[in-house]
């Protein structure tokens, strides 16, 4: 079985929204854009009751819940063997869920079949609300029967869901906080659960330990510098107590709960004689645990034939990218089903395309577009196939952001990354010294040109594309191009000056103290104007001195131009532009194309 969909109401920060998922899906998106609100809703409907925390008025939308106001979640389940309900009496029957039928390809859920290739479906439900005179939230897990029933709260008509079934399907759930160090204990729920699910108890062990505790070799009481303070204490005791008790000493409780209660995990690298306990490791180390005994009571469950949905909140954290790689494909390939919330662009290129969820949170409206809906078609251009295949990581990492921005080539990706960098890295602590550009502004490495095709690509991934081109002869092709098929979706255009492309831009912001910036840029045959080096920048006859291209070169002058205080500071101008009119604000700039409004010039 798995989750096909999973449509919010009225919960966090979610107003409303709908998810779809794959087998194994990756959920991507800006801050606070709803991941972690999809998993914890995953973890009301289907995780143990130790799994689900109080929740409180903050858990509503708006945080003011009135005596109305309902969370409501429901989960369409599928992929139940043989697509017979017959089959599956613990989930279809008179005091179970209702028999549907899920619609793989417009996701949408029927009372009855009118396709084959619909799959059987069983929708849970969970509810909420917040009851005043007690000031407590009441909650509810049940079979969701049709979306035209009532308060399930009023008329208490609705059938339960089966805390048995919640075992049967194992959902599991790995917060970002993970730094425990007692997790390979007996103080760990989760490792008890492992032990008992494999051969039980290790009970002779225990005793014996538990028989050698209580009468050890070397007692503490008897060292002799405790021993003067044990035997007062002692004589002391014998003045109020006929018995005449006498204190002992132990490291345990010296009963077996005690024993196992005492037990920590001690790790050793390469063999060493001392191992050391898994405090005294890496933070690494510490997650990696958590999540690999997870796996363990996974396989364990698989073995026995029963579910195991894992959902794991960023997999990068305290772990190199390699082992990210390693960590991902060992938890799809050991789980039926998983859902992954990330920050990193690289965990999320990992997955198939068309299990990344693009997650978007407008004004409470949550939406989830894949990265892929299909497989790429045979016409599709290469400059945008390269996009979603060898600048996969790139393209992800531009989409988390609030806006996107295609420019016309893969230079001006690899100048305005540069320049953001060179800025950055020589800021201060003053206001008018803060570049906005990297925070709100996403960059595509557009490849050959194709800004068209690609402003028509990142449509249906982001809400807010916007698009740069060249103030030559194409790019102002392009740009009518663009206004003509109602491109990019927000309806910003920059363009560069009339005649000019990026590289100019480059020696404008040179321009600003020449005198102090060329002498720095220490390359092969450097440039003795501004002029000489912006005409090298656009040719790429490495013979002739050309830098096109020459990632090495850019990054040199870049860094000249972030250690030159007033280059540096007309790049932090030029940064703050784009991003004020890709905002929808103005500057001064960039202003509008007489013969094209929708356009914004640059004006150096």
């Amino acid at each position: 079985m798995q989750i096909a969909k999973l449509e919010i109401e009225n919960f966090r920060g979610i107003r409303e929204g709908v998810v779809r998922f794959s087998p194994h899906t990756v959920l991507v998106g800006s801050n606070n854009c709803g991941k972690t609100t999809v998993i914890e809703a995953l973890a009301l409907l289907f995780g143990r009751d130790r799994m689900v925390r109080q929740l409180t008025e903050h858990d509503f939308y708006g945080s003011n819940p009135q005596p109305a106001d309902r969370i409501r979640l429901v989960a369409t389940v599928i992929d139940f063997d043989g697509d017979d309900a017959a089959q599956h009496m613990e989930w279809f029957r008179d005091d179970r869920g209702i028999v549907k039928w899920w619609n793989p390809v417009d996701g949408t859920v029927m009372p009855t079949r009118n396709d084959p290739s619909w799959k059987l479906a069983c929708q849970v439900a969970f509810a909420a609300r917040f009851h005043r005179p007690s000031l407590e939230v009441e909650t509810l897990r049940y079979f969701h029967d049709d979306d035209a029933v009532g308060d399930v709260f009023a008329d208490e008509s609705a059938t339960a869901f089966s805390a048995r079934l919640i075992r049967d399907i194992g959902f599991f759930f790995v917060p970002a906080t993970r730094t425990w160090d007692r997790t390979v204990s007996f103080g760990s729920e989760l490792f008890r659960r492992v032990v008992a699910a494999g051969e039980g108890q290790p009970s002779e062990s225990v005793l014996s330990e538990r028989d050698r505790l209580r009468a050890p070799n070397a007692r503490l009481e008897q060292d002799e510098r405790l021993a003067p303070i044990v035997n007062r204490l002692n004589q002391e005791l014998r003045g109020f107590f006929r018995t005449s008790p006498t204190l002992h000493l132990r490291v345990t409780a010296t009963d077996s709960d005690g024993l196992l209660e005492s037990v920590v995990s001690h790790y050793a690298h390469e063999g060493a004689d001392l191992p050391l306990p898994a405090r005294r490791h890496g933070s690494g180390l510490l997650s990696l645990q958590h999540l690999l005994l997870l796996l363990q009571f996974g396989r364990m469950r698989a073995e026995a034939s029963e579910g195991f949905w894992m959902a794991l909140e960023e997999p990068e954290l305290h772990v190199p990218p390699a082992l990210q790689r390693r960590l991902v494909h060992r938890i799809q390939a050991l789980s039926r089903q998983t859902f992954v919330s990330t920050h990193s662009p690289v965990v999320a290129a990992l997955a198939d395309p068309k299990g990344v969820a693009v997650l978007r949170n407008d004004g409470g409206r949550l939406t989830a577009v894949p990265l892929l809906t299909s497989t790429l078609p045979a016409d599709m251009p290469n400059s945008v196939r390269k996009l979603f295949q060898v600048n996969r990581v790139e393209t992800i990492a531009a989409v988390m952001h609030e806006f996107v921005l295609v420019p016309e080539g893969r230079t001006d990706y690899e100048w305005l990354g540069l320049l953001v960098r060179a800025v950055d890295l020589h800021q201060s602590w003053a206001a008018a010294d803060e570049c906005r550009f990297d925070a709100y502004v996403g960059v595509i490495p557009t490849h050959d040109g194709a800004v068209v095709r690609t402003a028509e690509a990142m449509a249906p991934l982001h809400p807010r594309v916007a698009a740069m081109v060249d103030g030559d002869v194409e790019g102002v092709g392009y740009a009518a191009t663009l206004v003509a098929a109602g491109s990019p979706n927000s309806g910003v255009i920059l363009r560069w000056a009339d005649g000019q492309m990026l590289e100019d831009t480059i020696g404008w912001i040179i321009n600003a103290d020449a005198n102090a910036c060329l002498p720095a840029i220490q390359i092969d045959q450097p440039a003795a104007t501004v002029a000489e080096l912006v005409l090298r920048l656009k040719s790429d006859n490495r013979a002739a001195g050309g830098l096109k291209k020459d990632t090495s070169s850019y990054e040199i002058i870049a860094g000249a131009i972030g250690a030159t205080e007033a280059c540096c500071a007309r790049a932090r101008s030029l940064l703050n532009a784009i991003t004020d009119v890709v905002k929808g604000e103005n500057n001064p700039l960039f202003s509008a194309d007489a013969a094209n409004p929708a356009v914004r010039v640059f004006q150096p």
